[in-house]
């Protein structure tokens, strides 16, 4: 992903040709760091795990799925909805997980074959399974296959991002989000590490606090 993105051609320097208040918030605070994620169920399991709720708790409990080893396909598929809650899960997220497993184990997901889609038919593939939206798509394309084009807008913490790279009154939503990405693609995978980054940094800063994501 950091050689795709960072390099003198890469996509981190053709979005700051396109915008200038990247390119001001690139100089100011540097690249994003590598968040390059192994492919495979339990990247995308931890990614489900982490919808809406802030990324302390997100840890907390793939720690408790770790423990008891639900972060491997085989045995996230064998175990019961109770032994799923049991290590942290809701009722939903055990539902969704257990799911995910089993179209691994029954190969309806093939994650060798991602990274020879086109990123529309890796969101298609993926949003097919039951508890996985765009959003963890995109995660999941921008983190694991390093794609910068995907574009989570749906993200809050990269909807704070744009407000701070914008200097805007209010945190825009999620369709707001969608249209101000347009004239960033097809960097805005790019934008996105970005955005999380100026998020992050003013958050290190003191001057925000930590959301749910």
């Amino acid at each position: 992903m950091q050689e795709a993105l960072t390099a003198p051609d890469g996509a981190l320097a053709k979005l700051m040709a396109l915008d200038a208040d990247m390119a001001k918030a690139v100089a100011e605070i540097g690249p994003p760091p590598d968040r390059s994620e192994t492919p495979g169920f339990g990247t995308l399991a931890r990614v489900i795990i982490g919808q809406q709720i802030s990324t302390k708790a997100a840890a907390a409990v793939w720690a408790r799925m770790r423990d008891a080893q639900f972060d491997h396909a085989a045995i996230a598929a064998a175990a019961t909805i109770e032994e799923l809650r049991d290590a942290g899960l809701s009722q939903r997220k055990a539902e969704y997980v257990k799911g995910l497993a089993e179209a691994v184990e029954d190969g309806s997901l093939d994650f060798n074959a991602l990274p020879h889609m086109p990123g529309e038919d890796v969101t298609k593939k993926l949003v097919a399974i039951r508890g996985i939206g765009e959003w963890t798509a995109d995660n999941y394309r921008l983190f694991v296959l390093a794609d910068m084009d995907a574009w989570p807008f749906n993200d809050l913490a990269l909807q704070e991002g744009m407000k701070i790279l914008k200097s805007l009154n209010t945190r825009p939503d999620g369709a707001t989000m969608k249209k101000m990405g347009d004239p960033w693609a097809p960097y805005r995978g790019a934008g996105a590490l970005m955005l999380w980054h100026i998020y992050a940094h003013h958050r290190h800063a003191g001057s925000i606090a930590d959301i749910a994501t």
